[in-house]
């Protein structure tokens, strides 16, 4: 027994507290280290108020860009959005400083496009917004990959405020490089954005779930908190589906920023499309680029302009490469230099990209999903439609829709198509949309301009998809599957409308912009109704141009789009359906009668559009009466150009007209018209001869 009991206080000895007698310390252990030191000064290097900083650009709080980016990994979200703010001040003052080191200042905000802080990412984008935009392109090129992968990254984050942030930033890369975006990382941005729109719709249905399961004490509460939820839902996909929108659009879009984009769409040849491209150009200027001026004694620099040059020399064609890639042919090629490749999300060439249709069949059941949301909320009402995130979440989707069509008619891969592929992703989806067309015609309120500018731009996108869809149908013969479906003639009987068709005047809510989105529909139905409707369409467009005041930019807009239709027609390339026969010969030539009047009333005040008739009017004399155009109207024409140069009237005396004032080149066509026409006459020789002596 007592070996048993010091066995136990052994055992116990480690946790028992020893008893402090007052007035003695507490014994140390026998491993006891001494770590106190002793000092009479501390010294804090570079943290002196008093360093001198002169030499170094410094913000307000004197500190310098290294002070600046050391702050941006600093713990406390406070300090790192001070040092974005310290980043802009130090832009607006010396914007060299950044430009010069923005190696170091891409690699310190790369971590904050993941921030967890909202205040410092919403700083950081302002900041990007303001700086980058204004820098050179080829300064921010080589870091733009990767800041487009850590924007994959964000757009692919667990919450959803880090995703909504990352998605205004590749609209920000988008709009700075879309080249960059589109030729190197396709496949991965079209990816995270199908993965963005399936996510913003798990969280529709289970917003709604949980709506329904809540308990509602009486009505009010429960539309209260329905509006709550599906105005949440609509702003949440409303971002991405934009943004989605302007990307696709710059990976698809070919000429979208000129307004007859849609015109060499039906030219067969690359060169021929290039040249009537270039014909355009040459319309809207009459400068004298393609002469060359000799001088023997000086390097003379030719720049060809000949479409075929794209075809015989596709890389000197090229006036700015987008990336050198000097380091990628440094070394042998291996596996390694695929692997890292697949690393960055590059693709190799443009065979990665998906194609049309894989996209269309991708987004289509979240964009139908999408529509049949939202637009029973907007338009299930007879009072006012303002501008609510659910109408502006209908714009984007009408317009995304818009986007992929146009580059399927387009392309080449409308080929490959069927007529029921077509009628299961195209027309099944139109049947949604016209269910409300024209969009806000039956409402009693005003919502306000930018409401009523919204629904009327859904209008005109309804009608132009509309046009895309008969071409489609056209293209696989389905003429005869056309003829039964009502909405398509209540589509062309809008656009009608919007021409004014059997009015006298125009409606001034109908603006340039709004024209200009017109006109692929116009197009679009040209080449796709019977000769008929045909003739009223193009009939009714005329009425119009005839109709807007001459100083208004409806007029330039109607008459660059009228030049277009007959210079695309001279091709032999022009593979359209629509064909100024002799149906509208009378209609053309009392049409180019009239310009010269055009050309009186504008005088000096648009000098564009004056070079943009005189230019028509020498290429339409070239052809003499080979061409739609009569050698007697014609020759009236130039007669009408008298007032142009000059006339004499008996109770004013004599009156120049706007030639003398003109640039040289518009007074240089204006005599070529003249020469071309040769029709002889002594007015036009003598009003000519009038404004020689004057000069």
């Amino acid at each position: 027994m007592p070996n048993a009991k010091k066995k136990r206080q052994a055992k116990n000895e480690d946790f028992k507290k020893k008893k402090l007698k007052v007035g003695k310390k507490k014994a140390l252990p026998d491993n006891y280290t001494d770590t106190t030191f002793r000092s009479k000064s501390i010294a804090l290097p570079n943290q002196s108020i008093t360093e001198d900083k002169s030499r170094f650009a410094t913000t307000s709080r004197n500190l310098t860009l290294n002070d600046v980016l050391s702050q941006l990994k600093h713990y406390n979200a406070g300090v790192r959005k001070d040092a974005i703010s310290g980043l802009e001040e130090l832009y607006r003052s010396h914007p060299t400083l950044i430009t010069a080191s923005l190696g170091q200042v891409v690699n310190g905000i790369l971590k904050l496009l993941i921030d967890d802080d909202r205040d410092v990412r919403k700083a950081l984008l302002g900041f990007l917004q303001e700086t980058f935009p204004s820098i050179k392109k080829a300064d921010i090129q080589p870091f733009l990959p990767l800041l487009i992968i850590y924007t994959c990254s964000a757009m692919s984050h667990i919450f959803e405020d880090i995703r909504n942030d990352a998605v205004k930033l590749m609209d920000l890369w988008v709009s700075l490089a879309p080249e960059v975006v589109v030729s190197r990382f396709w496949n991965r941005v079209v990816g995270i954005y199908m993965s963005l729109l399936s996510v913003s719709s798990t969280n529709d249905h289970a917003g709604s779930s949980i709506a329904g399961g809540s308990k509602i004490t009486n009505a009010e509460s429960a539309k209260a908190a329905a509006a709550k939820s599906h105005l949440h839902l609509h702003k949440s996909k409303l971002g991405p589906v934009e943004s989605l929108s302007r990307f696709l659009q710059a990976g698809l879009a070919q000429r979208d920023q000129d307004k007859l984009w849609f015109l060499d769409a039906f030219l067969d040849h690359v060169q021929a499309k290039e040249g009537f491209r270039r014909k355009i150009e040459q319309f809207k200027s009459c400068s004298t680029q393609n002469l060359v001026r000799w001088d023997t004694k000086k390097t003379t620099t030719c720049q060809i302009t000949h479409p075929k040059l794209v075809s015989y020399a596709p890389y000197l064609s090229n006036s700015a490469l987008p990336t050198l890639n000097l380091f990628e042919s440094a070394g042998p090629k291996n596996a390694n230099n695929k692997e890292t490749d697949e690393v960055l999300g590059m693709d190799s060439n443009e065979d990665g990209k998906m194609r049309v249709k894989l996209l269309i069949e991708t987004f289509q059941p979240v964009l139908l999903s999408t529509w049949l949301d939202a637009a029973p909320t907007v338009f299930a009402t007879s009072s006012t439609i303002t501008l609510t995130p659910a109408l502006q979440l209908l714009s984007a989707v009408l317009h995304l829709t818009l986007v992929l069509w146009r580059a399927l008619v387009s392309s080449d891969e409308l080929h490959s198509v069927d007529d029921a592929w077509i009628e299961k992703h195209c027309h099944h989806l139109l049947k949604h949309f016209v269910v409300y067309f024209p969009y806000g015609a039956d409402v009693l309120g005003d919502g306000g301009p930018k409401a009523n500018a919204l629904l009327r731009q859904m209008n005109i996108e309804t009608c132009e998809l509309t046009s895309l869809y008969m071409l489609a149908k056209l293209a696989r013969g389905g003429k005869e599957s056309l003829d039964h479906l009502e909405w398509v003639d209540k589509v062309v009987d809008h656009v009608l409308g919007l021409l004014g068709y059997e009015e006298e005047r125009t409606s001034s809510n109908f603006k340039e912009d709004d024209l200009s989105a017109l006109l692929p529909a116009v197009w679009g139905f040209l080449n796709g109704l019977d000769r008929k409707n045909q003739y009223t369409m193009f009939k009714t467009f005329m009425d119009y141009y005839q109709r807007c005041h001459a100083h208004s930019g409806l007029k330039r807009t109607a008459l660059e789009f009228l030049i277009g239709t007959y210079l695309v027609q001279s091709s032999p390339s022009y593979n359209g359906r629509f064909v100024l026969d002799d149906r509208y010969r009378t209609l053309m030539n009392n049409w180019i009668f009239g310009l010269p009047k055009t050309l009186w009333q504008l005088k000096t005040s648009h000098p564009e559009t004056s070079a943009v008739i005189v230019n028509f009017l020498c290429e339409a004399a070239k052809r003499s009466d080979q061409d739609i155009f009569e050698k007697k109207s014609l020759e009236a024409t130039e007669l009408a150009l008298v007032p142009f140069f000059y006339v004499n009237i008996a109770s004013k005396g004599e009156l120049f007209g706007p030639f003398i004032d003109l640039p040289k080149e518009t007074q240089q066509r204006a005599l070529e018209f003249v020469y071309y026409v040769d029709s002889g006459s002594a007015k036009v020789a003598n009003a000519i001869e009038a404004c020689k002596k004057r000069k």
